[in-house]
């Protein structure tokens, strides 16, 4: 129903009220003055009320009466009529001055919901109420377009940043796959970039370099002045293979790889020989000095493992100092070196790669059943997840000049483990590591930068030698000025000389397991642990029992005086220490 047909309804119906209400006053009050006339006449003469029928004719006033009752009806009829007349003439009037502006403004707010257009304004003149609305609208429409133009602003400037954003990450994800993909220092290809370009080549020829002794160029000249080497050797080797389409990749600190999608195995090798003439006779300049570099060259044409069988054949020329080699099937290398290869490899991958593991061995105090300190022992994760133990690893990297660098990685590691611990820890070196300058310094560093160094133990095998006892001399005077301890391993299985104890002026000494093994049957070897241990307490140096597998081996070690023991029964290496500091089995 609309809002005219409403107002005229509600019209109607008050007239017909007001009509109905007028014509039943005046009814009432006809017949109220009729029985009043009737009933309460008084006669003058007497002084009395009288009865209307006593003084008038009573159907004079019946006939009165009926008249005024037609008058009225009459005139309510008028009115009911003229109020009809009216009704409809009402809206039409209130639709010309009101209604037209109002449904011109409903139209406009209809037309600005459907289109959304927050610019419209609603055009409604005048000053009356309706006029005040519609400016009010309009207000509330300025403001909702200027919060609309805020909103697509913002919008636009989101959208604006997520682009940056998306092409920033881009970006960073290309430099990100770059770097992955490309050696920091040349900015060459590195090893990764390699495998995935072996992948792709038809019959891969491929030459691995080797700078030799570039560690002692390192060590003389200064990093800098290695770095600037490598990358003047990079540069030669670029304009060298530029001609013949060949990738030039850095495979380590001191090796390049040279990569050939296909080719003749002679021209190949017949051109890297010439390349190993090339680096040999051109001098490099360090320093403003001239020097020449000695390079070793390993050759493997092949689809299958390329890059195993090129080291192989490298180490094979540089154990017998040739230029150049290349790889056959036929090569008279032994399984033993290609284990040992393997090994070296593995080491190297697992020292960049962080799989050197730090495990702990418990040694118990004899006395107190306290296990006073630990050995540190080393570990390899393989990429399969399993834990390769150093017996088969060790004794072919102290052989190479990458056990050193496996000794750093454990003492970084072990220094880490054991600085919020109040626990005494003690540490193997080998006569390459106390030789070795890198690992001198980074003892030092540790010594002199931790809180620890009271709490370390260095143990030398007692059966190494050393070319100059001097540098072993000066080296266990320097790290007992930090307060650090010094035990003899393996005491007995070489020459068991107590001068030579003396002189180092050891702590402790750890007792070879040969013996300890089989003091529990064997009286000769209990009477060789008694003297030792006899002579170690008149030296007041501490006793520690290896290999204690059994109780019975306890037992006996406890007897004899031995002040430590460690060994299985006690615990096993493990890559946390144990939770209880007592011995809780041994009563």
């Amino acid at each position: 129903m609309t809002l005219r047909s409403k107002i005229t309804m509600l019209v109607i119906v008050t007239f017909g009220l007001f009509i109905f209400c007028v014509y039943a006053s005046l009814h009432y009050s006809l017949d109220q003055q009729f029985e009043e006339k009737q009933i309460f006449i008084k006669n003058s003469a007497t002084g009395r009320y009288e009865n209307l029928a006593l003084t008038m004719p009573f159907l004079e006033e019946q006939h009165l009466h009926l008249v005024g009752r037609k008058s009225i009806y009459y005139g309510a009829i008028l009115i009911l009529c003229s109020g009809l007349i009216f009704s409809f003439l009402l809206p039409m009037i209130l639709e010309k001055i009101l209604f037209r502006r109002l449904y011109s403004l409903i139209r406009s707010i209809v037309y600005i919901t459907k289109t959304q257009d927050l610019s419209s304004t609603l055009c409604v003149s005048g000053t009356d109420e309706i006029a005040i609305l519609a400016g009010e609208m309009n207000e509330m429409l300025l403001a909702l377009s200027n919060e609309k133009m805020l909103r697509q602003q913002a919008l636009q400037e989101v959208q604006e940043l997520n682009r940056n954003l998306e092409e920033r990450v881009q970006e960073k994800a290309v430099q990100l796959q770059k770097q992955m993909y490309t050696d920091q220092l040349t900015t060459t290809p590195n090893r990764l970039q390699l495998n995935e370009d072996m992948k792709d080549a038809r019959e891969p020829h491929l030459a691995i370099i080797n700078v030799e002794q570039f560690r002692t160029i390192n060590e003389f000249y200064g990093y800098q002045a290695g770095d600037d080497l490598l990358l003047e050797l990079a540069e030669r080797l670029i304009k060298l293979i530029e001609p013949y389409h060949y990738k030039l990749y850095r495979l380590a600190g001191d090796e390049y790889a040279i990569l050939a999608n296909e080719g003749n195995e002679k021209d190949f090798s017949d051109w890297m020989l010439n390349i190993h003439n090339v680096i040999e006779k051109v001098p490099f300049k360090i320093h403003g000095h001239s020097s020449y570099l000695f390079v070793t060259i390993g050759i493997a044409i092949t689809k299958d493992k390329p890059l195993e069988k090129a080291q192989m054949a490298l180490e094979y020329a540089r154990q017998y100092c040739l230029p150049l080699k290349v790889y056959h099937d036929d090569l008279p290398m032994k399984e033993t070196h290609r284990n040992n290869l393997h090994w070296i490899h593995e080491v190297q991958d697992a020292i960049q790669e962080d799989r050197v593991m730090v495990y702990y061995q418990p040694i118990m105090n004899t006395l107190t059943f306290e296990i006073s300190k630990y050995e540190v022992l080393v570990r390899l994760l393989g990429r399969d997840g399993q834990v390769i133990s150093p017996g088969t690893f060790l004794p072919i990297i102290k052989k190479t000049k990458l056990y050193p660098r496996l000794t750093e990685v454990v003492l970084e590691k072990s220094f880490t483990h054991f600085a919020d611990k109040d626990v005494d820890f003690s540490i193997n070196l080998s006569a390459a590591d106390i030789l070795d300058h890198g690992v001198q310094e980074l003892i030092g560093e540790l010594l002199e930068d931790s809180c620890i160094a009271k709490r370390v133990t260095f143990e030398f095998v007692e059966s190494e030698e050393f070319k100059n006892p001097e540098d072993l001399s000066f080296f266990i005077k320097k790290i007992k000025a930090f307060g650090a301890k010094i035990a003899i391993d393996d005491f007995g299985s070489g020459y068991s000389n107590f001068a030579y104890i003396l002189n180092m002026g050891a702590h402790y000494i750890k007792i070879d397991g040969s013996l300890i093994s089989e003091i529990g049957t064997n009286p000769a070897m209990v009477a060789i642990v008694e003297s030792i241990v006899y002579f170690a307490k008149q030296l007041g140096i501490r006793t520690i029992a290896e290999y204690v597998s059994s109780e019975s081996v306890f037992l006996e070690a406890k007897r004899i005086g031995l002040d430590y023991v460690q060994g299985y029964y006690i615990g096993k290496p493990s890559p946390i220490l144990v939770e209880e500091n007592k011995f809780c089995c041994i009563h």
